[in-house]
């Protein structure tokens, strides 16, 4: 499901399996990552789970971040590894967020090669 509102967050396809190399860590991904750990996940509501196009697959719960934004679990994710098919409108509403910068962990990012669930998309 792609939403692109303002009340939601880096819920995007990307459609390319091939991921960074290496994840990429910088400002924006330490911004999403400090949000993400001050979410309120809601239990009631299935979404249902969305498998990347790199075979991660997400959980199937909402996730709402300190501002109220809804995003997804795999919102780490995309930033470290799919940061070339990130909308230049979803990197911006990034940036504004305010919950600070933390160090992602392997888990947070869902490293393909670690959590790959699904065979790759082409």
């Amino acid at each position: 499901m792609i939403i692109n509102n303002q009340q939601a967050i880096l819920f995007i396809e990307p459609k390319n399996s091939a991921t960074s190399p290496q994840p990429l860590i910088d400002s924006l991904t330490r911004k999403m990552t400090a949000a993400f750990r001050q979410r309120r996940g809601d239990k009631d509501v299935m979404n249902g789970f969305h498998i990347c196009a790199c075979g991660v697959c997400s959980d199937s719960s909402l996730h709402f971040l300190p501002n109220g934004q809804e995003t997804n679990s795999l919102c780490i994710h995309y930033l470290a590894y799919h940061r070339s098919e990130v909308p230049i409108e979803e990197l911006a509403k990034v940036e504004q967020l305010n919950c600070g910068e933390a160090e992602p962990t392997e888990e947070e990012m869902k490293d393909p090669l670690k959590y790959r669930l699904f065979p790759p998309r082409n």
